[in-house]
């Protein structure tokens, strides 16, 4: 109000816009501050700004930055987060110094320049949590790399495996969701601070200059691009989406594991919750939390899809993303934490997965392979026939035995055959089937061992990544602070 404008905003606007621009402030309230920084000295160094000037701009800003970003005064009635930070500067500093802080950028910027460093930490956060659960399963994989299990589809005994196979099912996917969030995180070392309303400015503002105070490797080239570019959004809602899914995924098999019908895990009691009714229960909780936020995350990457369908250069998703890409970050670091101490701290119950393989007739594809390989049946004939060897079986009960498979033969096929009753039981005993893979990637105890040897290296690479980012960022702020405040005088 006092410019272009006669009037304030309404309350209905500010309930409904600016109540929730100015709710995304604390958790952007950092890099804000970062942003406001760096553009305060870009401004001094290029000559745009007298050092005196600068100088109190700069002491005011530092101000700011020491203020928690809860206890900051946020006021929806003043505007955005921006709009808040520059009401307070003026307060303690004046107009004459707070008035300088919009040289050369429109509001939007700091923004921006605020969400890539909030995502690019969020990100590397996020996968060191899920390198954390990829090495639990890894961890909890390896000793059980030979032990007997069904494998399940559409919920029925399927063929023999081992426990550390199965475990590795799990493993495999949020390891890729880890090295995705890694990569994904080089889309936000580019700088888009000093790109002015989208086409440049005339203001001494050099966007390396800037790029290096920020911490940032390179700068977004084109001006306008560097603006409004929400691509790299969508892949990091995009990520959470699928790494959700695949957590999800894991935490409804294991529910399933868990239930007194298969008993094969039990998860900790720091995980579960009891019954306010039944006392007898241990609910699988944090089962339920993982699974909430997988819809939560794919909620959230929908939002984002479709308010991008806008034209150019309009604020509609930047207002959605200033307050959801800090909650998607914040919550898929939380989740995954969760998971990961989740798979760290189940019980796997090894013998009953073996009777459980036993007790199912898990093992009539390995006797298929047998027939096709040891007599003149060809391998489709071979399945015909021991699918008629079950159903007889279903029917009638008995053993299936050498007998049974070569009346079945006959009937089906015409064909007469001899099974050879120790190949017979070599392709009927599930563990010996689940130990006679010999291709890379199978249940072979052997080959579970090297995959859980990978998955074990490669989640501690995204680990030491993560921790090297995050304190690379660290560094880079506080280099920023120190040249504010020697610039400052302080």
């Amino acid at each position: 109000m006092g410019g272009r404008l006669a009037a304030g905003p309404s309350d209905e606007l500010v309930r409904a816009g600016y109540g929730t621009e100015a709710a995304a402030g604390p958790a952007l309230a950092d890099a804000l501050s970062r942003s406001d920084l760096a553009h305060a000295i870009a401004l001094i160094e290029g000559g745009g700004l007298d050092a005196e000037r600068g100088a109190e701009l700069l002491r005011g800003l530092l101000e700011l930055d020491a203020i928690a970003p809860h206890d900051f005064p946020w006021d929806p009635a003043v505007g955005d987060a921006f709009q808040n930070r520059e009401k307070e500067l003026t307060a303690r500093v004046g107009s004459s110094a707070a008035g300088w802080l919009s040289a050369g950028r429109p509001r939007r910027e700091p923004f921006r320049v605020a969400l890539r460093l909030v995502t690019a930490e969020g990100l590397a956060r996020s996968a060191a949590a899920f390198s954390d659960m990829s090495a639990a399963l890894a961890a909890q994989a390896k000793p059980l790399a030979g032990s007997l299990a069904a494998d399940y589809t559409y919920l029925q005994p399927a063929q023999p495996t081992t426990v550390g196979h199965l475990l590795l099912t799990w493993a495999y996917p949020v390891l890729r969701s880890a090295e995705r969030y890694r990569r994904v995180q080089g889309d936000f070392a580019g700088s888009v601070a000093g790109v002015g309303g989208s086409a440049g400015s005339r203001w001494p503002l050099n966007r390396e200059r800037l790029a290096d105070l920020l911490g940032h490797a390179r700068v977004e080239v084109h001006a306008k691009d560097a603006m409004w570019q929400s691509d790299p959004y969508l892949e990091v809602l995009g990520g959470f989406a699928i790494g959700a899914t695949s957590i999800s995924q894991f935490a409804q098999d294991l529910e399933i594991w868990c239930s007194q019908e298969f008993g094969w895990v039990e998860l900790d009691d720091t995980h579960s919750r009891v019954s306010a009714l039944m006392p007898q229960k241990k609910n699988p909780y944090a089962l339920a939390v993982l699974r909430t936020w997988a819809g939560q995350a794919t909620g959230d990457l929908t939002a984002a899809l479709t308010t991008m369908h806008t034209g150019a250069a309009r604020t509609d998703h930047f207002h959605l993303l200033n307050g959801l890409i800090p909650r998607a970050l914040a919550e898929a670091e939380r989740s995954a934490q969760l998971a990961a101490a989740v798979a760290a701290g189940m019980v796997v119950n090894a013998e009953r997965m073996e009777e459980s393989a036993r007790a199912a007739f898990v093992t009539a594809a390995e006797v298929a392979d047998m027939l096709a390989q040891t007599t003149a049946l060809d391998y489709r004939t071979a399945h015909h026939v021991i699918g008629r060897v079950v159903r007889d079986q279903v029917e009638h009960g008995g053993e299936i035995d050498a007998a049974r498979i070569a009346a079945a033969a006959n009937e089906v096929a015409g064909a007469e055959i001899v099974v050879d009753k120790a190949e017979l039981a070599a392709a009927l005993d599930p563990a010996a089937c689940a130990a006679l893979r010999p291709q890379t990637g199978s249940s072979d105890a052997d080959q579970v061992r090297a995959m859980c040897d990978d998955v074990a290296a490669r989640s501690a690479e995204v680990r030491r990544w993560a921790e090297e980012a995050i304190a690379a960022d660290v560094k880079a702020a506080e280099v920023l602070r120190a040249k504010a405040r020697e610039l400052a005088g302080a």
